[in-house]
């Protein structure tokens, strides 16, 4: 989105990414810069922290999907409340689906695809060391694909290298961070 459109600082917003920080990498790294038309997604590749913690930002995925319930409990969540990772194995559309859900087990969201295989093999080896939390809940009327952005922490274990699969193809490198790309199915 060009600075110059008038939702632009809204955009900046929904994102939560600080004004002199948003930069066109940031904005498409936090954003996806995904549209109905594309087959490609990007996102940063994190590394770790010096304390071996995988962090990433995301928007909750799927919520079009939701009950009525579920999108009102959305709009309640709170800046820091955790939320939990429920694999939903029985998922007809996709049996590695990975779903977000508040304490008293409210689905309010999806974990994205492109973070499902090294969430799963990360909870494998660390199960308790994984957490997802609110970042940010934007009301009405920001459209749904920006509605809830999460935070998710991991420790990583010896050896994992994230987006390490042939589906996901580096595109921009250089020494603060790497951008992945990788196409998604219809």
């Amino acid at each position: 989105m060009r600075r110059s459109r008038p939702e632009y600082k809204n955009y900046v917003e929904w994102l939560n990414i600080p004004q002199h920080e948003d930069d066109p990498i940031a904005i498409l790294a936090r954003s996806g810069g995904r549209k109905v038309t594309d087959q490609l997604e990007v996102f940063p590749s994190p590394a770790p922290d010096e304390h071996g913690f995988y962090h990433i930002h995301f928007f909750a995925h799927g919520l079009r999907h939701l009950s009525p319930c579920s999108s009102e409990r959305i709009n309640r969540l709170k800046s820091g409340e955790l939320l939990w990772l429920s694999h939903e194995f029985q998922n007809p559309y996709d049996p590695n689906a990975l779903t977000l859900n508040t304490e008293y087990h409210h689905i309010v969201g999806y974990c994205p695809r492109y973070l499902v295989h090294d969430t799963l093999e990360i909870l494998r080896h660390h199960p308790k060391l994984v957490h997802v939390h609110v970042e940010r809940v934007n009301p009405s009327p920001t459209p749904l694909q920006f509605r809830l952005l999460c935070n998710m922490t991991a420790q990583w274990h010896e050896g994992f290298r994230p987006f390490s699969s042939s589906n996901y193809q580096p595109i921009v490198t250089d020494n603060l961070s790497t951008y992945t790309a990788t196409t998604t199915e219809p």
